[in-house]
């Protein structure tokens, strides 16, 4: 792997002793790579990088991203280089993106350098917001369809109670075996509704903590990436964002041992991190490191050929961005069946829930008047 390199204990043993990153909005990330891009056109047209800043500040409408461009600005003009300045704003730049930045600094050819990081901050905003729609979105509307379940059976429960009011000893053999389920189940609803909404609260907001803990954040990101249509939308994602920084940061001129240990540091599956980090080791105890990338599922058994062309003509970064593109591509169909399917369900849920409280509860009240 080379005298540079780093061990995957120690990449492992790094990431256990920092914490990660803080999550930003999807509207931030697009407001950085558009950040990232305008800086890119005007460092290209000539302007010095400290009025390059100095404009963006007043264009930029994002109140975060023009206080994140004003802290950077003073930074820069007190010497400091701007991927040093890019490092201080937290959870806003990942390794990625900062090792491309610093390389265009070395090479002095910052302007083009920051292009490519647009295009990879794009692509990955794009990606990650992509799975959002085609998991998070379906789950909250389920969530807003199991609510209004809740409030329909407690309120119908009510008007059930008081439509069929419970008789006496001698009466109850007047009242239909609807009608008997009907006032149970009302007052076992009427018993029960302040508990379970209460429940149901602690589940929502342990829900919306869950994925944000280290601790349970590996096991959610594992437990993704096996269930049924939701696994193969994480794994093309995943696998497009690993080829992605692996192909752009060998375009930049880092070495391969490098740039899969990038792409460990900044893949946002922690489950797919791992994964990553055990391909490195087999790499690193001499198997061929397109066996081992094959044998883990970043690369298809037909794409070896193309790979090992273009390591022949010293263009394998630029054929690790186009079978990116591929997965790009790979995960927009299956994010789009899984969309489709969810929506289908929570519809379907609905229905099924609605039909289940009016038949429990409403149906008898008919029956009886």
């Amino acid at each position: 792997m080379g005298d540079s390199e780093v061990s995957v204990e120690n990449i492992m043993a790094a990431q256990r002793g920092v914490e990660p990153q803080t999550d930003v909005s999807v509207a931030d990330n697009e407001a950085v790579s558009r950040f990232v891009r305008q800086l890119s056109v005007k460092l290209k047209a000539g302007l010095p990088l400290d009025k390059s800043l100095s404009a963006l500040i007043n264009e930029t409408r994002n109140r975060r991203i023009q206080s994140v461009v004003w802290e950077i600005r003073k930074v820069v003009a007190k010497g400091v280089p701007l991927s040093r300045a890019m490092r201080r704003i937290r959870g806003m730049f990942d390794d990625c993106a900062i090792n491309l930045v610093e390389r265009g600094e070395a090479n002095r050819k910052l302007g083009p350098m920051l292009a490519s990081v647009a295009d990879y901050l794009e692509h990955k905003v794009r990606l990650q917001a992509s799975l959002r729609r085609a998991i998070a979105r379906p789950l909250n509307a389920l969530t807003l369809v199991l609510l209004a379940t809740f409030v329909a059976t407690v309120v119908l429960s009510f008007l059930a109670r008081e439509a069929l009011p419970m008789a006496n000893a001698g009466q109850r053999a007047a009242i239909s075996a609807a009608d008997q389920i009907a006032v149970r189940v009302s007052d076992a609803v009427r018993l029960a509704w302040p508990y379970v909404g209460v429940l149901g609260l602690f589940c929502f907001i342990g829900l919306q903590l869950l994925p944000r803990l280290s601790s349970t954040r590996g096991w959610l990101d594992a437990l993704a990436l096996r269930l049924p249509l939701v696994g193969p939308t994480v794994h093309s994602a995943s696998v497009a964002i690993f080829l992605r920084t692996l192909g752009i940061q060998m375009q930049a001129g880092t070495f391969m041992p490098e740039a899969m240990q990038m792409a460990a540091r900044t893949a946002p599956n922690q489950a797919m991190r791992e994964r990553i980090l055990s391909t490195i080791q087999n790499i690193e105890d001499n198997r061929p490191y397109l066996e081992a990338m094959v044998a883990d599922g970043f690369l298809h058994l037909g794409e070896v050929t193309s790979v090992q062309a273009a390591e022949r003509r010293g263009e394998i970064g630029s054929v690790m961005l186009t079978l990116a593109g591929e997965r790009d591509r790979e995960a927009a169909v299956a994010a789009k069946k899984l969309t489709t399917l969810m929506d289908t369900l929570v519809v379907a849920l609905l229905g099924l829930s609605i039909t289940a409280v009016v038949l429990t509860l409403y149906v008898p009240v008919f029956i009886a008047h």
